[in-house]
């Protein structure tokens, strides 16, 4: 299964995830959506963003006026891949990287894995509003995180 990354980089500093660590990520991603659907290719969209331009989707979106670590916006419903779509859109993670560092004490690239899982999960369908959701959500969130960041390491 082959997932791409199609990464929206900042204006001001550029993308927080070095060249190298991208395609681990990718991959690693990859094998967590396969797990779920047969299909050949898969895109997610992540854009970074400032704390300023986060408050301001988060306000837009769900209403709460102050930054956030982490957005998703699903696309895909789950279910079978039908193969006319060619390439499946999964959906849009917004990151900040400012309030995941701020929010998780895991250094930089502990914090920007923890919030790619999180916002990926979302996508996938996961949720946390039910004490039950919420322990599985963290339990998968962890294995993929702990993933995430030895794919990072390896580039």
């Amino acid at each position: 299964m082959n997932l791409r990354l199609n990464v929206s980089e900042p204006e001001e500093g550029g993308c927080p995830i070095p060249p190298g660590a991208l395609k681990g990520l990718e991959r690693v991603l990859g094998e967590e959506f396969g797990l779920l659907c047969d299909c050949p290719e898969a895109e997610l969209s992540l854009s970074f963003l400032n704390a300023l331009e986060m408050r301001e989707v988060n306000k837009e979106h769900r209403g709460i006026d102050e930054a956030t670590d982490v957005l998703a916006f699903p696309l895909w419903e789950g279910g079978c891949f039908e193969p006319s779509f060619g390439l499946l859109p999964l959906g849009d993670v917004l990151i900040c990287p400012e309030e995941a560092e701020r929010e998780h004490s895991l250094g930089h690239s502990g914090a920007l894995c923890l919030v790619l899982a999180h916002g990926f999960l979302h996508l996938l369908g996961w949720d946390h509003d039910t004490p039950e959701g919420e322990r599985a959500m963290w339990e998968r969130q962890d294995i993929l995180k702990a993933r995430l960041l030895a794919a990072w390491e390896v580039q």
